[in-house]
């Protein structure tokens, strides 16, 4: 008989802490809404996988990693069973900071995801899953061509956009009673801008609210592949009500005709992609990078700057770094994911190679690096594709972006983990 078990924890942290995901002057100074970490645990024919969401912009892979090394041990099975996945909000705390009340904050955050996991664990019941599909707008391309032929953050109602929205629900065998479900979907959580000051898990934590007042049991929310796509409504507390309104309707209309089974195909399979970063350029280029990042994003790019000057020097003219692709399969639908913000065409690759429209493919998975563009992106420059190493290069290690065919790499290896 197969299993399924879940466990919501609390991880809202101490106001005053630092947020991420946009330059405030000050922390946190209200709560618009607590933060969670949920567990579910699924186990079949003696395979037992986790998969936890987390509210966070994404933490480090070393941190992630210390969760996972935990879980295993606890649970006793193998860190490449335990999918971690952050929801990306941009109003939550920071959990890399010299402050010691982030690195407080941080130490407690672990401990309280590996707890929700083992009682997701002991909270195994007999239970049945179901997966369905709809479309929605909820999302929109940022890559805004200018007239230089360029790119900027604004709107490209051109651009493509993975607007499916799916659903994998839980329910229990004896019961038939929803457990638990979890909602995949395609949009930035940045819908409040760096002029909010409140705690908030954005529009996934308002469509989690309206959605598990309605179906009774704990529900996730899941980026796919959002390096190039921002909410459709953006800049207030009415955007999120816009976003996660449009989002839980189109999942509603989906519960009904759900057909649930039991967990007849349950896989869980990792691997590494040597990801090649693009070569160092020379000093001139360096510095108009960093000048760049500076003038648009209003950030100190001196360790940058230092540091890839440093490494120029020493003949380490390009760089490399093992990226993780992890796939997690339950009966006839997927999420496959990376520890970076992947761009929404790789997702409708996969997708279409696969011909199937429950093969979720998404970011923030395991850890964060930073983006991945795909090769087209590239001569269009902007924050994705140039400037996100610079910015956030000294706390990733993502020093330069990767090489231009890594995207193509990536959904070739998603897809060599499918048919292993």
């Amino acid at each position: 008989m197969s299993k399924a078990g879940v466990y919501t924890v609390d991880i809202t942290p101490p106001l005053g802490i630092e947020f991420i995901g946009y330059h405030r002057q000050t922390g946190i100074t209200n709560v618009d809404e607590r933060i969670y970490a949920t567990a579910f645990v699924f186990e079949s024919n003696k395979t037992k996988t986790v998969f936890i969401s987390v509210d966070n912009i994404g933490m480090l892979i070393e941190d992630t990693s210390i969760i996972r090394e935990q879980i295993a041990i606890e649970l006793s099975i193998p860190v490449e069973n335990i999918t971690i996945v952050y929801t990306h909000t941009h109003s939550g705390p920071a959990t890399i900071s010299h402050s010691e009340v982030v690195k407080a904050y941080k130490t407690t955050l672990l401990k309280n995801v590996v707890k929700a996991t083992v009682k997701a664990s002991k909270n195994l019941q007999p239970s049945e899953i179901g997966w369905n599909v709809t479309t929605g707008d909820i999302g929109v391309n940022r890559r805004e061509v200018t007239p230089d032929g360029k790119v900027k953050m604004g709107t490209n109602e051109k651009g493509i956009v993975d607007k499916r929205i799916g659903i994998l629900a839980i329910r229990n065998h004896t019961t038939q009673k929803l457990t638990g479900a979890i909602v995949f979907c395609t949009a930035h959580p940045n819908v409040l801008k760096s002029d909010s000051d409140i705690l908030s898990a954005d529009y996934p934590g308002l469509t989690r609210e309206i959605l598990e007042q309605i179906l009774k049991c704990p529900v996730i929310i899941v980026q796919g592949a959002t390096g190039n796509v921002n909410a459709k409504y953006r800049g207030s507390m009415e955007a999120i009500r816009q976003m996660a309104y449009a989002l839980s309707g189109k999942v509603l209309t989906m519960v009904p005709t759900i057909d649930f089974k039991s967990i007849s195909h349950l896989k869980i399979i990792s691997d590494k992609l040597p990801m090649n970063l693009k070569e160092i350029p020379e000093t001139e280029e360096l510095k108009r990078m960093a000048s760049s990042a500076d003038e648009q994003w209003g950030v100190n790019t001196n360790k940058w700057l230092t540091t890839i000057l440093k490494k120029h020097k020493q003949q380490k003219k390009q760089l490399s770094i093992d990226l993780e692709i992890q796939l997690f399969q339950i009966n006839e639908g997927s999420f496959s994911g990376i520890p970076m913000e992947p761009f929404s065409e790789m997702a409708l690759n996969i997708q279409e190679r696969l011909s199937n429209k429950l093969a979720f493919f998404g970011g923030y998975t395991n850890g964060y690096l930073g983006y991945l563009p795909t090769k087209e992106a590239y001569p269009y420059g902007g924050y994705e594709v140039e400037l996100n190493p610079v910015v956030y290069g000294p706390i990733t290690s993502l020093w330069m972006p990767p090489v231009e065919n890594t995207a193509e790499l990536v959904v070739d290896k998603v897809m060599e983990l499918y048919y292993k």
